[in-house]
């Protein structure tokens, strides 16, 4: 399928996918980590990752 759900986000499968939601400094450890620089920009610019503030964030289990 190829049609766009009313966000933008592409269909894939029948799946509609959200984006990630990251903070900015999960972006800019793993940016560093990586060596990928601007890799957060792409992925906001995409729908794949949405910046939020660490409250907004969901929170990890150890």
């Amino acid at each position: 399928m190829n049609k766009k759900h009313k966000t933008g986000e592409k269909m894939q499968n029948g799946i509609i996918r959200e984006p990630l939601r990251v903070t900015q400094e999960a972006v800019d450890a793993y940016e560093k980590r990586s060596g990928f620089y601007g890799i957060g920009k792409k992925m906001v610019e995409h729908g794949r990752w949405k910046i939020v503030t660490k409250e907004e964030a969901p929170c990890r289990h150890s």
